[in-house]
């Protein structure tokens, strides 16, 4: 007896790339709704640190911009491939209370026009905060004249994201990094803020300064660049990703770690997020996780009982201030 196997419907190659190119754009929607959420937390903590941790007065606008290609225009509906598209803007930003929206392609600014991200960049950074700024965007075919004042961060910090399984998260002096992994090992934006909040302790008490030993091109072949990485405007993407492979191979020592423990929660407590969801987070990177895929995260950021210890103590410590807003000092440590 002979017989055949059952394959279903027949499928044609064009609706087989019709459907990839599909759940390409589906896939870019869902990076962006991430890249998104990491500025929406990572702004939040920015703009409430103390002031005594504050380095100056840095522009801010809240766009968070993109070359157009082919999946941009499937994603929302543009006429062409030609410019930079808003694909995000950071809540309460100044953009975002002009009305700016994402799917916005930006024609000029400051009737400059804008042919690609580095225009955009040029123009955003020879402004200084408080300035006005004037945007000529399409949207749904309509021009559209958009202006606002432009804000003030303490810190030239930006915020990125990688297509990196691995669960992981890196600094640099001007650059905070995640990567996909650690976004959906998160179950929260208040774990969410504890990781970018230890992270920007790093950069505000100066770590990278003091001989943390960057490597500037220890992880370039094996970080994929995802559109956090070279999408995002202002840079170009090789310059990012130089910035992502140092954020990654940064070594702390153990006392900085600490250091970064205690005010990362603090930046975390100011902004309103719940600082115990931050301890969750880091417990359960040292109790859930293969060690596999955390061995990099785990080389700078390492896990322990003592850590544990006093992430809760320091927990204790910040709800028991009358005024959070005054200035903590970290209980000093015996060296390991």
């Amino acid at each position: 007896m002979s017989g055949c196997a059952v394959t279903g419907p027949y499928v044609s190659e064009k609706e087989i790339k019709q459907a990839g190119a599909e759940l390409k754009v589906k896939a870019l929607k869902f990076q962006i709704d991430y890249l998104v959420k990491v500025n929406n937390i990572g702004y939040k903590l920015l703009l409430k640190l103390p002031e005594e941790d504050s380095k100056g007065n840095f522009v801010y606008s809240g766009l968070l911009l993109s070359k157009i290609d082919e999946y941009f225009v499937k994603l929302y509906h543009l006429s062409n491939s030609n410019g930079v598209v808003v694909t995000g803007v950071v809540e309460d930003s100044p953009a975002k209370m002009a009305g700016v929206i994402a799917g916005d392609v930006i024609k000029s600014i400051e009737n400059l026009p804008i042919n690609d991200l580095s225009d955009a960049a040029y123009v955003l950074n020879h402004k200084a905060p408080g300035q006005l700024v004037e945007l000529a965007v399409l949207r749904s075919g309509a021009k559209i004249n958009l202006g606002f004042r432009l804000g003030s961060k303490p810190w030239d910090v930006s915020f990125r994201m990688v297509d990196e399984q691995e669960v992981n998260a890196g600094a640099m002096p001007n650059l905070i990094v995640v990567t996909y992994g650690l976004m959906r090992f998160t179950k929260s934006d208040d774990e969410v803020a504890a990781v970018l909040g230890h992270e920007l302790a790093h950069i505000t008490k100066g770590h990278h300064l003091k001989g943390s030993g960057i490597n500037l091109i220890s992880m370039l072949a094996g970080i994929a660049a995802g559109i956090g990485a070279n999408k995002v405007s202002p840079g170009s993407g090789d310059a990012v990703m130089r910035s992502v492979s140092a954020a990654f191979s940064s070594r702390f020592s153990q006392d900085f770690e600490r250091e970064a423990d205690y005010f990362g929660l603090k930046y975390v407590y100011l902004s309103g997020f719940n600082i115990e969801a931050g301890v969750d987070v880091w417990e359960r990177f040292a109790i859930e996780i293969p060690q596999s895929m955390t061995r990099n995260f785990f080389s700078t950021h390492p896990s322990s009982p003592e850590r544990m210890v006093r992430l809760k103590k320091i927990v204790e410590e910040l709800k028991g201030q009358n005024n959070p807003a005054s200035a903590i000092v970290p209980h000093s440590q015996p060296q390991k």
